[in-house]
């Protein structure tokens, strides 16, 4: 038994062990520290530009893709303007059908009381139109203010104050509280004022 003990042994020693590494063999990231000193300059030169080039491809994609988002955006608003003059307008037309079903009767009609209720209906159809869209007509009594007024002619008058609104020369309204059109206006001022 001594001697198959001591064979053994005899043989364990000379066979190479697992762990032992045989010449040449290198662990993978010692592989790759190899291959990257082994690589030529010109080969690190075309790695580095093929990843310039991937870079500088997503970047222009990304700048393609705002834009595009830009574009949709702003057809989308220029469609929602759109839709909402179409809407508008459609609240017109029978006021529009009105105004010529009452044009073509006043040939036929001698009584102008019959065509002064025609036009006090369709006057009374655009404010109830214009209520519905939510435009208001701006009061044009009492003090001058340039946020809702325009002023149009100053006259001196004796019994008003400086500034006080004498006349309205033109309604003006607002829509939301956005001032569509100015109310035209006259105001007083004092004796050698007037412009």
């Amino acid at each position: 038994m001594k001697e198959k003990e001591k064979q053994a042994k005899e043989e364990e020693f000379l066979s190479p062990k697992e762990d032992v590494k045989e010449e040449g063999e290198d662990t993978a990231g010692q592989e790759e520290e190899k291959e990257e000193r082994e690589k030529t300059p010109g080969e690190l030169l075309e790695e580095k530009e093929a990843m310039i080039k991937e870079i500088t491809d997503k970047y222009m994609r990304a700048l393609a893709e705002v834009d595009n988002a830009r574009k949709r955006a702003s057809k989308d608003r220029d469609d929602l303007v759109k839709f909402m003059k179409s809407e508008y307008v459609r609240e017109f037309i029978p006021v529009m059908d009105n105004l010529d079903r009452a044009v073509h009767a006043s040939k036929d009609a001698d009584d102008v009381k019959t065509i002064k209720q025609g036009v006090e209906m369709i006057l009374k159809q655009f404010e109830g139109i214009f209520s519905k869209l939510g435009i208001k007509e701006i009061k044009a009594k009492g003090v001058f203010d340039p946020m809702v007024h325009h002023v149009m002619h100053k006259e001196h008058a004796e019994n008003k104050k400086e500034g006080e609104i004498i006349e309205v020369y033109q309604k003006g309204y607002e829509m939301d509280g956005m001032v569509v059109r100015p109310a035209m206006v006259k105001v007083a001022t004092k004796k050698g004022s007037e412009q």
